[in-house]
């Protein structure tokens, strides 16, 4: 079995057991009627023209901007999206991955694969001029980081990641220990995914990172990254996450502290409206009072002016009475 068809078996298998897990629909993008009829799915569906390249057909719908309607008929959704051998071959991977994620539901996943360039095969084929063009004219992905940081920028991430394996073995290559030396071998075995030959992933929406992080630490060489600078990033996690924690509890306390402003306002104004009632009641008792005082006043003045009048008639009528008197003894002395 040549190495082609390991990567394939290895491949299959990995999808025929995610798609024994789930339901809905599945897109198959692939030329490979072989590795299409091995795809057990009731509701698979498949972008393939056997008259083309694939990826030279895939990058014709992306000019012409007629992929989705291609694959996508009536607004159709897909649950499971499989790119077999072609994510590397396209000219635009950025437009591509875009219209797939039009047509994934939101909890789809995107199962697709790409080589490593860093493969140890690869490396000292490379070197001793024993390697084919194809990988380094076409690829647009050399390794792990890159297709994260693409994944990462498109607003994608990686659920699940599983490498494909193959031991180093020189016998093949015939190699000349003068011009690889076993101390370099061993060397580059301490390189980690060295004997990854291939990576197949699956990917969902939504980033897991920020690109700028994961950009920052792709910098860094796996086996170099110190310890330290891996705490540096947990730290700088919890300090995110305490900043996180401490901006609810002061909307926490701004929010009480407004609630209790509100009801402090809400208070005064109310007590503001009780005072204005009081005062009011107070300015029509005084009113009323002051009335009643005028009214009093009113009546004593008319009791003391009837009074005057009676007192007046009294002493008028007593001088008349002196009067009548005093003409009455004048009469009484003439009569005699």
């Amino acid at each position: 079995m040549t190495n082609s068809n390991i990567l394939n078996k290895i491949e299959l298998e990995i999808i025929q057991q995610y798609l024994e897990t789930v339901s809905g629909n599945v897109l198959l993008c692939s030329n490979d009627s072989e590795f299409s009829n091995s795809i057990s799915s009731d509701n698979l569906q498949v972008l393939s023209n056997p008259d083309k390249i694939i990826s030279d057909h895939i990058d014709n719908l992306l000019l012409t901007n007629s992929l989705e309607e291609n694959i996508s008929k009536e607004n159709k959704k897909f649950d499971t999206i499989i790119i077999h051998d072609l994510f590397e071959q396209i000219k635009n991977p950025k437009s591509f991955l875009q219209h797939l994620d039009s047509v994934l539901t939101d909890n789809g996943t995107i199962i697709c694969s790409i080589s490593n360039f860093f493969h140890i095969n690869k490396i000292f084929n490379l070197i001793i001029g024993n390697i084919e063009n194809t990988f380094f004219n076409t690829s647009r992905f050399y390794d792990l980081n890159n297709f994260l940081l693409f994944l990462n920028q498109s607003n994608m991430h990686t659920t699940k990641l599983t490498r494909v394996k193959q031991e180093f073995s020189s016998k093949p290559m015939k190699l000349d220990d003068t011009l690889i030396p076993l101390q370099l071998i061993e060397m580059y075995k301490k390189i980690p995914d060295h004997n990854v030959t291939q990576y197949v992933f699956m990917i969902g929406k939504g980033k897991s990172v920020s690109s700028e992080t994961l950009d920052f630490s792709s910098q860094f060489p796996k086996n170099y990254l110190l310890p330290k600078l891996q705490e540096f990033f947990e730290k700088f996690t919890e300090f995110e996450k305490s900043i996180i924690k401490k901006d609810k509890i002061i909307q926490g306390h701004e929010k009480s502290i407004q609630e209790q402003k509100d009801y402090i306002e809400s208070a005064l104004s109310e007590k503001d409206k009780i005072i204005q009632g009081h005062e009011k009641s107070i300015q029509e008792q005084k009113d009323y009072i002051e009335s009643a005082l005028s009214e009093k006043d009113k009546i004593i003045q008319g009791h003391e002016n009837s009074i005057q009048e009676q007192k007046d008639y009294i002493e008028n009528l007593e001088e008349h009475i002196h009067s009548l008197e005093s003409q009455l003894k004048k009469f009484m002395f003439w009569r005699r």
